[in-house]
């Protein structure tokens, strides 16, 4: 003899599982307004989910009654169940993964400007040999022009002004910069102060970093035109070789005041204000929103985070 199946046993392409929420709701709500306003969905499109429900299970659920909604039988014993398998849905796509840190087997790749290289990054590599040391990071420069081409070439992190951020990706604020200048503890010219005059700005020499990207720090028209009017005295490879090469020198170097306060802290360096207006850089952290829950990435980016309001300094006005 054959027996009709029962709901559990029909098959699940028939029943649209976004009708598990009103399903809920009709089933604690007092009447269907409610159940609505719960789901957020309108009369009418609850109208219509009942139908649905009620063509699935070959049921009424609910009935009306001296004003009043009341349950079927059937729709007594789902309100349990119902409620359930709600829970479970809502567990399954809350579920986050472990990570152990100093079990972790896994490759990082950070795609960052040079000086955030130096400054941030250094110290958050340097403690994970003991914090995390199957960890591996692989740094690569950071794509200013096209930074969707770095995620392309496989970066699972960028580090960037938020000027050049990607709408898309999940984005933390990590540090404020602001341009300004370098020079030798010593310098012949400017002694012991802690300013240069536009004057003296355009009669010094400078030293940059060859391919030097002066839009990584907001400046207005005038610092521009500065900046271009510079006379170049030495072009070097990077922003690492610039103390060795400014100390015991006339030369000036314009930056990172993050990067520079950095340098003069453990060398005879001296940071000045640049002489011209500088306006705050945002530089931000961003990665794939499919990898939001990522607890891998997490972990690596709080460590960026906590890294940077450690190292924060006193920056000059």
């Amino acid at each position: 003899m054959e027996t009709k199946n029962n709901a559990g046993e029909r098959p699940m392409h028939r029943l649209n599982l976004n009708l598990l929420y009103p399903l809920d709701a009709i089933l604690h709500a007092p009447t269907l307004t409610e159940a609505g306003r719960r789901v957020l969905l309108s009369q009418s499109a609850m109208s219509h989910a009942l139908r649905r429900l009620r063509d699935h299970f070959g049921d009424d659920l609910v009935a009306h009654s001296g004003g009043e909604q009341h349950l079927t039988p059937l729709g007594m014993a789902l309100r349990t169940e119902v409620r359930r398998v709600m829970r479970e849905v809502e567990g399954t796509f809350n579920y986050a993964l472990d990570f152990d840190p100093l079990a972790a087997r896994q490759t990082i790749t950070v795609a960052a400007p040079e000086a955030i290289e130096q400054m941030l990054m250094g110290p958050v590599l340097r403690g994970l040999s003991t914090d995390a040391p199957g960890l591996a990071v692989s740094m690569v420069p950071v794509d200013m022009a096209d930074p969707e081409r770095s995620l392309d070439e496989g970066a699972d992190l960028l580090l960037l002004p938020e000027e050049a951020a990607i709408d898309r990706l999940e984005t933390l604020a990590i540090l404020n910069d602001h341009a300004s200048c370098m020079v030798w503890d010593g310098h012949p010219e400017l002694g012991s102060g802690y300013e240069i005059s536009e004057e003296q700005y355009l009669a010094a020499r400078h030293v940059v970093t060859r391919g030097e990207a002066t839009s990584l720090l907001a400046v207005d028209e005038r610092g521009n035109r500065l900046l271009k009017a510079r006379q170049i005295g030495v072009r070097t490879t990077s922003q690492a070789t610039l103390p060795a090469i400014v100390i015991g020198s006339d030369l000036v170097a314009t930056g990172s005041v993050w990067l520079f306060q950095f340098y003069a802290s453990i060398m005879p360096l001296r940071v000045i204000g640049a002489p011209f207006p500088t306006k705050q850089t945002m530089f931000v952290a961003q990665w794939a929103s499919h990898r939001r829950r990522d607890p891998m990435l997490a972990w690596f980016v709080k460590r960026i985070k906590e890294q940077a309001d450690r190292s924060l300094v006193q920056t000059i006005p």
